[in-house]
């Protein structure tokens, strides 16, 4: 026989699950885990993106971004070009006369083209530069004088000729033996490293390399000159007396935020005259640079894909 002893009895809610814990728990996580997310993420990127990122490191003045170039080629600029990378090269030659504004010289200018270190563009931006200055209808010489890494006639597509190196070795060859021109780039005079010496500092200092320069500021408007990286050798800084302006390239997504310091204390101790950076290879798409004034050509609008379903749905 069975016998009820106590009425069962229970909780208007569950004891388990708490469900407010856990909405509670799920609110909390949610909200701090992206803010964890950006923190590390931002704390651990230590390259250059921007150039926001470079005036917040350096006092030095700002010329131009460039952008990534779409094309394999080395020479983004010509008459007809409409890129936005052929049209930073214009922006750049236009801000150059701002900071060159001062000079009452009527010789032609020396420009030096540096960077912290080898792989940030320095020579592509030589070449394309000498490029634009030369579709203004000025007479410009493009030199390579990193007699230790040369690229401007890599870049160019020529084999490699009599330079630098052999008109300061050698007495009997002049810069009319050593200058060249490519079809490519019409109006500009190009002189080349020449062959890889051992001993380039040496070189430098030489009294020819003084003659030499003396000897292109009578003949051409703008001498540009693609030089060795400042962080890894001295011959830059060997020859800086020479210069007018200094423009020194620094490379997104590449060149790590600390080593802005050794472009900083340059421009502090006024080792290369009238220093201005110029930040290669930004990446417009993630909105790096300032990415408007650029690319009204239809040669640019042809370079931007059009998103998936509008291609789909035309």
């Amino acid at each position: 026989m069975q016998k009820l002893l106590t009425v069962a009895y229970g909780a208007s809610v569950p004891i388990a699950p708490n469900k407010k814990l856990i909405l509670l728990a799920s609110l909390f996580i949610g909200l701090i885990l992206p803010f964890v997310f950006i923190y590390l993420k931002n704390l651990l990127d230590t390259k250059i993106h921007s150039r926001k990122n470079i005036e917040e490191l350096t006092t030095i003045p700002f010329l131009g971004d460039i952008p990534h170039s779409e094309t394999g080629s080395k020479v983004v600029i010509d008459n007809e070009s409409r890129t936005s990378t052929a049209e930073a090269f214009r922006l750049i030659r236009t801000n150059l006369d701002f900071i060159l504004a001062k000079s009452k010289n009527d010789l032609g200018k020396i420009i030096f083209v540096t960077s912290t270190s080898s792989g940030e563009g320095k020579s592509f931006v030589s070449i394309n530069f000498a490029a634009a200055l030369s579709l203004s209808s000025k007479r410009v010489l493009l030199v390579g004088m990193d007699l230790r890494a040369p690229k401007v006639t890599e870049y160019l597509g020529v084999p490699e000729r009599k330079g630098i190196t052999n008109y300061i070795t050698n007495d009997k060859v002049t810069l009319n033996d050593i200058k060249f021109s490519v079809p490519e780039i019409k109006g500009l005079d190009i002189i080349s490293s020449g062959v890889i010496p051992p001993n380039p500092s040496e070189l430098l200092l030489s009294t020819k390399v003084s003659d030499l320069f003396e000897q292109v500021k009578k003949d051409y408007d703008f001498i540009i000159i693609d030089t060795a990286p400042v962080n890894l050798v001295t011959d830059t800084l060997l020859i800086s007396k020479y210069a007018d302006m200094c423009m020194y390239v620094t490379r997104a997504n590449y060149l790590d935020k600390r080593m802005l310091g050794v472009a900083q204390n340059l421009y502090i101790e006024k080792k290369l005259p009238n220093m201005a950076l110029v930040l290669n290879d930004t990446d417009m798409t993630k909105g790096y640079g300032y990415g408007y004034g650029y690319g009204y050509g239809n040669a640019y609008v042809e370079q931007v894909k059009k998103p998936w379903y509008k291609r789909i749905f035309k």
